[in-house]
């Protein structure tokens, strides 16, 4: 597997980040417990930790995104940026074709049953992928406005 190499300020940025990215995870465990506490449930036992973790996980890739953390500098930047489109687009759509199948599946049903809460699982990831192709892009078109 390769190696890649951060320099010192990305390197602290990223340690940041997981350092936020974790208090934040603590907070929302927290709040987790207080609601649950009172007796409300918003998601079935196994789904709520991990949305929770998405929650976190969403957080610091978006923040190493906006950060200029998430690739070291000895990547070439075109080279970069055609992959990472690539990806983000590809993100982007699974999120939207994703959101679409989950809203058409639950259309012919009056409840849609719980097995576990996968299906809000699921439309989570798709909105975690969403939320870092959109952060990536308004990266993105900042970057280039600023270059201009």
């Amino acid at each position: 597997m390769k190696k890649i190499e951060f320099d010192e300020l990305q390197q602290s940025r990223r340690y940041l980040y997981g350092y936020q990215s974790f208090i934040l995870l603590l907070f929302l465990l927290l709040i987790d417990q207080v609601i649950s506490g009172i007796s409300t449930v918003w998601a079935q036992y196994p789904s709520h930790a991990m949305i929770l973790v998405l929650a976190g996980c969403t957080y610091f890739i978006s923040r190493c995104v906006w950060g200029d953390a998430l690739v070291g500098p000895k990547e070439t930047p075109r080279k970069m940026t055609v992959r990472a489109a690539i990806i983000v687009l590809i993100a982007v759509v699974a999120a939207i074709v994703g959101g679409l199948a989950l809203v058409m599946s639950s259309n012919g049903r009056e409840s849609a049953p719980s097995h576990g809460g996968g299906s809000s699982l699921f439309l989570y990831c798709m909105v975690m992928w969403a939320v870092i192709g959109i952060v990536y892009l308004i990266k993105r078109i900042r970057g280039n406005k600023e270059e201009n």
